[in-house]
């Protein structure tokens, strides 16, 4: 598998202090990383700086490939139903109409949201908004999808749909990195986890699975 993101050295300092501290990790192409952490741990501020939303104070993020990013916030405009929410971010990245509408029913399968696509936000549940800004990210077919706190705010059948409908995605061979509170979830669909020190955050410890095996990595 060939790297996607490399990530060396990486820190962020705002006015009140260092945010990020020396992080350092790869991701590789089909691979699934899951990033946990404590509040206020710096997980959102790195992927801001991964996504190029945010400038890095030093160290080097090298991107091989296109991101679709999905904040923990679904920023989907109330006034436009799923598809045009959806669309739009087609639009925008200048993928033609006839394009964006294959590539948004594909989408939708695989997402399980077809039936609510010409619903707006306020009509539909906490999980299906999430989809339907999972596929906002994904219309632009990007080689990297990074979702930030995906299952917040979920009921527990929504996370199991959203779950199925990211093993379905995984299938396809673009590496994912997902932010999450929540181990078990990451621990079901990642390859590996790195757990972020409290502020300044710094990659204490790596937990991969092989075959059912887990290893365990401390790192500081």
């Amino acid at each position: 598998m060939d790297e996607l993101i490399v990530v060396r050295d990486l820190r962020k300092s705002f006015s009140d202090g260092p945010v990020i501290s020396g992080i350092s990790f790869e991701l590789k192409r089909g691979e699934v990383l899951g990033i946990v952490g404590p509040n206020g741990a710096g997980k959102s501020t790195l992927l801001r700086i991964i996504a190029g939303i945010i400038e890095a104070d030093s160290g080097t993020v090298e991107v091989r490939g296109k991101i679709g990013y999905t904040p923990q916030d679904n920023l989907l405009l109330p006034w436009f139903n799923l598809e045009e929410n959806i669309l739009l971010a087609a639009k925008l990245s200048g993928v033609k109409e006839r394009e964006a509408m294959e590539r948004l029913t594909s989408i939708a399968e695989k997402l399980g949201i077809g039936e609510h696509l010409k619903k707006r936000v306020r009509d539909v549940s906490g999980g299906t908004a999430r989809k339907a800004a999972i596929a906002r990210s994904l219309i632009i077919s990007p080689d990297i999808l990074i979702l930030d706190e995906p299952y917040t705010g979920l009921d527990r059948d929504s996370i199991d749909s959203l779950q199925s409908s990211l093993k379905r995605l995984r299938e396809e061979r673009m590496g994912m990195i997902i932010v999450s509170h929540q181990l078990g979830e990451l621990t079901e669909i990642s390859d590996r986890v790195i757990v972020l020190s409290h502020r300044p955050a710094k990659i204490v410890k790596e937990i991969s699975w092989r075959n059912g095996n887990i290893s365990w990595k401390e790192l500081y």
